[in-house]
């Protein structure tokens, strides 16, 4: 493949529910790499539309390029970026090369495991940080799920002490990842697609994206990641009322709309104690439709695993319905050592009957 080819699908591959010109898509390349002549990517375009890699549209006077899934030689294509944005990666990293080789080691057997993919590598590599996006097969069995999670973690956390490097993980199953990057919200699997090496599996990801293009479904990645103490107070207010918590106050302006694990997030990073009550009204409320992986790997990224911890824990004993669903995060928790921060029951208490829950 050559250098011109690989830029293309990179960036077509970062971008890919998007439509994208060829102009567009030589402002991405220079962005990327440095440099991006619109000539050579003009020539090397149309030469892959004729191989059938990628397909040309016209609207209007534009040319929109989009990658042609329907090319069966496409997933070996991808797959051979994924492997070249590997090799290139690691070249001068060989403490992070040992890690991978044991991860590898660890995880081979792991059967539930469809891909594992590395998130923002160059910039989490500077801060001798990792953080992975693990897809799992769809299974109707609880119990399988529950425990190929637990030893993941497990081998994570015993990853993290020998090579003194912080992992973070957010471990999906099949379905939760597409529900997420075809979700209208901010969410990280979104953000996630956008800059990943998939380093493990990588035929078996590509299958999957093609199958959910091919059925439909609208892939949306996205560019910018959201910090969640930065979130603006008009959208915080704006989700707060999405999810059934409404202030006295605060007039309610339709905003960007964010998923209820980053929102969580933002009223942990908050230091007024009224918003950090919402937490428990907001969870009680949304009980069954939070994703308790997302909001773990959310907890651990910005560091209030511990609170969360207790929080559910007092939903377990003050919500009925909350009850069996915190259970199996409670448990993940646990299993990765982190100590609990106990929550103000009676507050709680009081909070959740005044918004009539219970």
């Amino acid at each position: 493949m050559l250098d011109v080819e690989f830029r293309i699908l990179d960036v077509l591959t970062r971008e890919i529910g998007n439509s994208l010109s060829i102009n567009k898509i030589a402002e991405k390349v220079k962005t990327l790499y440095g440099s991006g002549d619109y000539k050579n990517i003009y020539v090397a375009i149309n030469k892959m539309n004729k191989d059938k890699t990628i397909m040309l549209e016209q609207a209007g006077n534009t040319s929109i390029a989009s990658i042609n899934f329907e090319n069966y030689l496409i997933i070996d294509l991808l797959s051979e970026m994924e492997l070249r944005k590997k090799r290139d990666f690691l070249k001068n990293r060989q403490e992070i090369q040992m890690f991978m080789l044991e991860l590898d080691t660890y995880l081979y057997n792991q059967d539930l495991i469809q891909s594992i993919s590395l998130i923002t590598p160059e910039r989490n590599a500077k801060l001798n940080k990792t953080e992975f996006l693990v897809h799992l097969k769809k299974s109707n069995n609880r119990k399988t799920v529950y425990e190929t999670k637990m030893g993941i973690y497990a081998i994570l956390n015993h990853l993290q002490m020998i090579h003194t490097i912080r992992i973070d993980a957010l471990v999906l199953e099949d379905n939760e990842i597409s529900d997420l990057v075809k979700s209208n919200e901010a969410n990280p699997v979104r953000e996630m697609f956008y800059d990943k090496i998939t380093i493990f599996s990588s035929q078996n990801f590509w299958l999957w994206m093609r199958n959910e293009i091919i059925k439909g479904t609208k892939i949306k990645t996205e560019e910018t990641s959201t910090h969640p103490a930065k979130i603006s107070e008009e959208d915080l207010v704006y989700n707060l009322a999405r999810f059934g918590y409404t202030e006295f106050g605060p007039k309610i302006k339709e905003g960007k709309q964010i998923c209820i694990e980053y929102t969580i997030a933002a009223l942990m990073s908050s230091k007024d104690a009224r918003r950090i009550d919402a937490i428990t009204i907001i969870l009680a409320k949304n009980a069954k439709s939070t994703n308790y992986d997302l909001l773990l790997f959310i907890s651990r990224k910005y560091e209030f695993a511990e609170k969360i911890l207790g929080i559910m824990k007092s939903l377990r004993n003050l919500v009925v319905h909350t009850k069996m669903i915190v259970e199996e995060p409670i448990k993940l928790l646990e299993a990765m050592n982190i100590e609990e921060i106990k929550a103000d029951e009676k507050r709680m208490k009081d909070r959740l009957k005044l918004y009539h829950v219970t």
